[in-house]
């Protein structure tokens, strides 16, 4: 199996505009007609958040093809990480009258609100879910340049992975890290406070350096904020519990692999990619353009999902659970053997060359 390379939002969308060709002439304005959507499948409500009742919302960017289907999916915002996968699963499922330019159908850029909720209670977007308490007020013990008026939010966070060999142990812990949050809403993790194994701390700042944040602000402008997350490690934990399907596979992890199928090249079909979002690459290795690739081993589940990646090996460790981190939120066509959905091992390198996005080898 081979998965794409990634590229930025840019490229994807340059590709995708390229069968468009020249732009028409001023004096002879292309006749334009958006998707129409034809079959739609409203997102499964997460388990994992169904006791708190809580309302979210996700924001897709995607591309209609010609034959009106999905693909190139990116998530812009996400108000809690359990809420991006069924939502990105959703909308592949959508089918659409493709667009038209002078009766031509062609491919076409779209957004779209993905809303989450239990009842028939009115949405109202950015209630219902924190993904933890962030102070209104910055500590007076900071330096000005961190003294904000409105705190940071954050639009888009993941999970933290759980260490494999942790989680088959039934080890618990937690991990505290101090990161700022830049004018653009960018993370930087300053330092691990404290961590009761150090894989938990490796796993926190990968987590950390994924998030995004719309910035704090001073006097109206966009300024600095720096914040501190404790992250619990627990398969019950209240903020990022361990998802039912995970949960599920491990068993047959602590005993053998028979239950799940070993070899991808035994399926139906070869597996396809779907929604593959890129490692975010420490500061520390962009600054430096340090070369690195690491390989990551997962399970593909029967419904497409990635589950439990492990670092099988990295050249740097900081490398290694950045992409892991990453491989947790992808998915994939449904894995097939003898016409059955099966669960799924998949060994995948990943190679950053000090430069481009890191890129999936095969």
């Amino acid at each position: 199996m081979k998965p794409p390379t990634f590229r930025s939002l840019a490229a994807i969308l340059a590709a995708a505009l390229a069968p468009w060709g020249a732009l028409p002439a001023a004096d002879a304005p292309a006749a334009f007609t958006q998707p129409k959507a034809i079959s739609q499948q409203a997102p499964e409500y997460p388990w994992s958040l169904r006791l708190d009742g809580k309302k979210g919302e996700v924001l897709l960017d995607f591309i209609v093809d010609k034959e009106g289907s999905v693909s190139k999916v990116a998530v812009l915002k996400s108000s809690h990480p359990d809420f991006e996968a069924p939502a990105v699963e959703a909308l592949l499922k959508w089918k659409f009258k493709p667009g038209m330019v002078d009766g031509h159908p062609v491919y076409t850029h779209m957004r779209v609100p993905m809303l989450f909720q239990l009842n028939s209670t009115p949405y109202h977007p950015g209630h219902g879910v924190d993904i933890w308490t962030i102070p209104g007020t910055a500590s007076k013990k900071l330096p000005a340049e961190f003294q904000y008026d409105s705190p940071p939010k954050p639009i888009l966070t993941s999970a933290p992975v759980y260490p494999l060999e942790l989680l088959k142990a039934k080890v618990t812990g937690k991990a505290e890290v101090s990161f700022a949050v830049d004018p653009r809403g960018k993370t930087h993790v300053t330092k691990v406070s404290g961590a009761s194994h150090p894989e938990f701390a490796a796993a926190a700042e990968a987590m950390i350096a994924s998030w995004r944040f719309e910035p704090a602000t001073k006097g109206g402008a966009p300024c600095w904020a720096l914040l501190s997350k404790e992250q619990e490690f627990d398969r019950d934990a209240a903020d990022f519990p361990l998802n039912d399907s995970a949960d599920r596979l491990l068993s047959p992890l602590k005993k053998n692999r028979c239950p799940i199928v070993l070899d991808s090249n035994a399926l139906d079909e070869k597996l396809q990619g779907r929604f593959q979002p890129e490692p975010d690459v420490p500061d520390s290795i962009r600054k430096a353009r340090q070369p690195c690739q690491a390989v990551i081993e997962f399970i593909i589940d029967h419904a497409g999902h990635a589950q439990l990646p492990r670092i099988v090996s990295a050249s740097s460790p900081e490398f290694g659970w950045a992409a892991a981190t990453a491989v947790a939120r992808w998915q994939y066509t449904q894995p097939l053997k003898g016409g059955r959905p099966v669960d799924v091992f998949v060994r995948v390198p990943m190679v950053y060359n000090g430069e481009n996005p890191p890129a999936a080898g095969s």
